[in-house]
C-alpha cells in the first residue's frame, strides 16, 4: 500500500469494539490485516450493517479465510452524498492499489462525436478519448457507441456528409458517392469551403437541434407555399430525422467543450448554533467538461452564497488524460441512471441557480 490508511480515512475502529458504535451513514470501508495490508475496500450505503454482515460472512467450501479472522482494524469515512462517495472511493481506490487500481474498480467509459475542422475534408468520427487538440471540436458524451453512431448517421444523412474518408483519393470506389447521398466533395461536386459550412451546421444541428429543426421548418414552409413540393418533401424527412437527437439518450449530448453540470444532493445533518434542531445540508458540485469542483456542504437557506461560490468556479483547460476521463466515466455513470440520486442539470450563462435547490 502506497500511502497509510490513516491519512485517508477519518476514523480507525478496532475489530474487538462493539459494532454498535459504528455510524449508520452510507461510506467507505477498508479491511486492514496485522501487517497494515488491505484486505477489502467497499462502498457502503450502512457502515454499521456492512461491516456487520462482512465480518459474519462464513466460507464455506472455499480455501479463503473468513473476512473476521484476518482483519485488524477497520478503516471508514462516512459519506452521504452518493456521488462524493463514487468520487472518493475512486480516488482512494488509486492511492492504494496505485497501478492496479483498475482491478479494484468498474469503469464504464462515455463515447464522444469528433471531427477535426483543420482537417482537409472532415468527417465525424466516434471515439472514447477525445484530446481537445486545435480544430477539434466534439459532440458528447453518448451513453454508447451505438447511441454515438445513430446520432452520427443521423447528421450525415441530413446534411449529406462524407462517411468513406478512406476513399477521398479514389471517390469512384464510394458507394455513397454512386447513390448519389452524399454532397460529393471529393468528386469536386462542392468545394471544401462549401463541404466545411455543411459540417459546421451539422454540429450546430447536434448541439441545439431545435434551432436546427426550426431552421428547416422554415424552409419548408417556404417551399410548399412556393409549390416546390419536392423540397418540401425532402426537408420533411430531415425534419423527422433530425426529431430523433431529442430521444432521452442524448439528453446530455452537445459541444462537449461548452459543458457545465450543477450537482446537489443531500449530504449531513447540522446543528447550526443559531438551531435547536439538526438541519439538512446539501454538497454542491460543478463539473466544467472533465473538471470537478466539490464546493462542500450547505444549508439550503444559503442560496446566496452558494450561487456565489458557482459564480466563482472559472473554466479551465480541458487537459485529457488517464484521470480525468475516469473521473468523467463517475460523473456520466450517474447521468445515465435512470434514477439519479440529486439534481443534476446543465447550466449556461441564463440559467438561475436558485431554482436548482429544489432538491
Amino acid at each position: 500500500m502506497d500511502c497509510k490508511p490513516e491519512t485517508i480515512f477519518e476514523n480507525c475502529f478496532p475489530v474487538e469494539n462493539n459494532i454498535k458504535d459504528l455510524p449508520t451513514s452510507a461510506g467507505l470501508i477498508l479491511f486492514i490485516d496485522s501487517q497494515d495490508s488491505p484486505i477489502a475496500l467497499l462502498t457502503a450505503a450502512n457502515i454499521r450493517r456492512t461491516v456487520k454482515n462482512k465480518l459474519a460472512e462464513q466460507q464455506d467450501n472455499t480455501k479463503r479465510a473468513d473476512l473476521k479472522s484476518i482483519t485488524a482494524k477497520i478503516y471508514y469515512s462516512a459519506i452521504p452524498c452518493k456521488f462524493r462517495l463514487a468520487v472518493n472511493h475512486y480516488t482512494t481506490v488509486r492511492k492504494i492499489f496505485a497501478e492496479k487500481y483498475k482491478d479494484y474498480i468498474t469503469l464504464v467509459y462515455p463515447w464522444f462525436l469528433v471531427v477535426n475542422l483543420n482537417d482537409r475534408i472532415p468527417f465525424f468520427y466516434i471515439t472514447r478519448k477525445p484530446t481537445f487538440k486545435a480544430g477539434e471540436k466534439i459532440l458528447g458524451p453518448f451513453p454508447s457507441q451505438k447511441s454515438a453512431a445513430t446520432f452520427q448517421t443521423t447528421l450525415e444523412d441530413v446534411f449529406a456528409l462524407c462517411r468513406k474518408h478512406e476513399f477521398i483519393n479514389n471517390p469512384q470506389s464510394c458507394s455513397y458517392l454512386q447513390m448519389d447521398v452524399c454532397c460529393g466533395v471529393c468528386a469536386g461536386k462542392i468545394t471544401i469551403e462549401e463541404y466545411k459550412k455543411n459540417i459546421a451546421d451539422a454540429f450546430a444541428a447536434g448541439t441545439e437541434p431545435d434551432i436546427a429543426i426550426n431552421n428547416l421548418q422554415n424552409q419548408m414552409q417556404t417551399a410548399a407555399k412556393e409549390l416546390i413540393f419536392e423540397k418540401a418533401a425532402a426537408l420533411k424527412k430531415k425534419i423527422e430525422k433530425l426529431i430523433t437527437l431529442k430521444k432521452p439518450a442524448y439528453r446530455w449530448t452537445g459541444d462537449l467543450q461548452k459543458l457545465k453540470i450543477i450537482h446537489i444532493d443531500k449530504s449531513f445533518k447540522v446543528k447550526p448554533q443559531d438551531s435547536k434542531v439538526k438541519k439538512q445540508t446539501y454538497a454542491v458540485f460543478v463539473m466544467d467538461v472533465f473538471d470537478i469542483t466539490d464546493l462542500g456542504d450547505f444549508i439550503i437557506e444559503n442560496t446566496d452564497t452558494i450561487t456565489e461560490l458557482i459564480g466563482q468556479t472559472r473554466e479551465v483547460a480541458h487537459t485529457v488524460n488517464a484521470e480525468t476521463l475516469d473521473r468523467f466515466a463517475i460523473v456520466t455513470y450517474f447521468l445515465y441512471r435512470s434514477k439519479p440520486s440529486g439534481v443534476w442539470k446543465i447550466v449556461n450563462e441564463k440559467t438561475e441557480y436558485k431554482s436548482l435547490f429544489s432538491v
